[in-house]
Order: structure tokens, then C-alpha cells, then sequence
């Protein structure tokens, strides 16, 4: 039978949480703005913020690198941490890449509409068998790729619009 209640998050009142995140670097959260997240749904299984922050924990995951849609998460992320007395990842919210219209996240069906690749290699569907063209099958050299890629949402403040991979990691050793 299905529980009849679900199990919230208290968040702590009158603070002011200061988070970081590797890409928009501190970000101040005033815990009054923040409601009550619920854990575990009436049916007894966890959320996606519970069951997110436990698997990255148990999988000893570091850095979490995710679209800007998930900021808003961020502070009960950090705060699940907190309570359980675990050492948070570190966090990077990436710009969104865009479909060309700026209305939504580009899909791999755009990308298929418009004659243009959006996976690293070619990637077959398995419930349809489609095959979605990769980027290395389209003839881009792998150099380019993470070129583009380091451009989106990041500019160094300078002219160089070359890097290659050694120059682009350097920063963050």
C-alpha cells in the first residue's frame, strides 16, 4: 500500500547560502527564497534531487557538469551534502546550446533536420534503429569540435580563437 505522506527537506531559514559554481563562480542564495523539496514522493520512491545527490555520492563522482536548467537545484544539492555530512562535488552549470530558431535545447532531431551533426559519433537509436550522424563520421576533426565547444558560453577576453585541448585544460590544473 502507498504511503499517504511524503518526506521533506527543512531547509534552514534567515541565511544566506554562498555556493560556487565553476563556470558563474559564487552565487549568494537567500534561504528564505527556498521552499520545502520533497525527498520522497507518496509512493514511497526518492526524488530526483535525493536519489541524484546519493548516487554521486556513492559513486565518489567529483565534478558535476550539467546544463544551466539545473541551477536552481544547486542550493538543495549543496544542503543535502550538508546534511549528511558528505563533501559536495564540485559544480559547473554550462550555458544551454540552443536550437537555431533560440527557442529551446537544441535535440539530436534538429540536428538531423537541418543537416547538422550533434553527437561525437554516429548513434543509432535502439528503439527506432535511426542512425544520427556523428561529427566524426561528417568529416569535423575532433581539434575543432573541442574548440567550438570551449566557445560556447566562454570567452577567453582576448583575440585567440584557437586553443587546442593542452591550453584549454591548463586553467584548471
Amino acid at each position: 500500500m502507498a504511503m499517504r505522506y511524503v518526506v521533506r527537506f527543512l531547509g534552514p531559514q534567515d541565511e544566506t547560502l554562498e555556493l560556487t559554481d565553476l563556470i558563474r563562480g559564487t552565487i549568494k542564495i537567500d534561504t528564505n527564497t527556498l521552499d520545502d523539496k520533497v525527498l520522497f514522493k507518496s509512493d514511497g520512491m526518492p526524488t530526483y534531487h535525493m536519489a541524484n545527490v546519493v548516487d554521486d555520492y556513492l559513486m565518489k563522482i567529483t565534478h558535476v557538469i550539467r546544463g544551466e536548467e539545473w541551477l536552481p537545484s544547486l542550493a538543495l544539492h549543496e544542503l543535502l551534502y550538508t546534511a549528511f555530512g558528505w563533501e559536495a562535488p564540485k559544480f559547473a552549470h554550462l550555458p544551454l546550446i540552443l536550437k537555431p530558431t533560440g527557442k529551446g535545447k537544441l535535440s539530436k532531431r534538429d540536428g538531423d533536420k537541418l543537416g547538422f551533426p550533434v553527437f561525437p559519433l554516429n548513434w543509432e537509436d535502439p528503439s527506432t534503429n535511426s542512425v544520427s550522424k556523428g561529427y566524426k563520421e561528417s568529416g569535423y576533426f575532433s581539434e575543432a569540435v573541442i574548440n567550438f565547444l570551449a566557445f560556447l558560453g566562454w570567452n577567453p577576453g582576448t583575440e585567440q580563437e584557437i586553443f587546442d585541448l593542452e591550453e584549454l585544460v591548463r586553467p584548471l590544473i
